[in-house]
């Protein structure tokens, strides 16, 4: 793990990435420095499809997950399936995000 980021850290997963229904396709990190992972797909806008977890939790799931810990605020990483490359670039305006 990022020796700068505390397992306990809080992180925002969607339900699917929760209940280990998905694998996390979609790590973001919003300007001001908070975490969210979600399984890429979309969601509704309401409280019940997310959970708040400490990050080193999710990472216990998916050690993939830590070559993305090094994301800069504002900025995020998808990729299509496990396995696969992340891609990297500045997060989306929020009219534009799928999450």
């Amino acid at each position: 793990m990022n020796p700068e980021l505390d397992y306990h850290c809080a992180a925002l997963i969607c339900i699917h990435v929760f209940e280990r229904k998905r694998p996390v396709l979609l790590v973001c990190r919003g300007a001001d420095g908070d975490w969210g992972l979600y399984c890429g797909s979309a969601h509704q806008d309401s409280g019940d499809d997310y959970r708040v977890v400490g990050i080193g939790h999710v990472l216990d799931d998916d050690p993939t997950l830590r070559e993305v810990l090094n994301l800069e605020p504002g900025w995020e990483a998808e990729r299509s399936g496990l396995g696969q490359p992340w891609r990297r670039g500045l997060v989306p305006d929020e009219d534009e995000a799928t999450y």
